[in-house]
């Protein structure tokens, strides 16, 4: 279900989500979903996660950030992000709350991205 910029999926479970033709004008907003898949093929500008958990989020470029709220067991797959929008340079972050995030990949793919968690758990996984 999409709405102007924001693509949202609520109230979902065991599914999985290919996303082509979204650009950085567009949002994602998951909430109250369990164990879903989400595959973007392009970029998006940014994620937000609330309330879910299970959730898989595969990406080739995130512009600027992961907002993530009281979920649990959330694996990013991130391969990198932009950084900028219309030549404007941005700092991209990732912001956890009470929640579980799992890094996918080496640890150097996260270097520049602030990262910043209150009662949360972040994980590194190397693949």
């Amino acid at each position: 279900m999409e709405s102007k910029n924001l693509v949202q999926l609520k109230n979902i479970n065991n599914e999985t989500f290919e996303f082509e033709k979204l650009s950085s004008n567009n949002s994602l907003l998951i909430k109250n979903c369990f164990n879903i898949k989400v595959n973007i093929k392009n970029k998006i500008n940014k994620i937000t996660i609330e309330n879910s958990n299970q959730i898989l989020i595969t990406l080739q470029k995130l512009v600027v950030g992961l907002d993530i709220s009281k979920s649990k067991y959330v694996l990013l797959n991130l391969d990198s992000f932009i950084g900028s929008i219309d030549n404007q340079s941005l700092i991209p972050s990732i912001e956890l709350f009470k929640s579980d995030l799992y890094l996918i990949g080496t640890i150097n793919k996260y270097k520049d991205i602030i990262i910043s968690h209150q009662s949360s758990n972040l994980y590194q996984i190397d693949l």
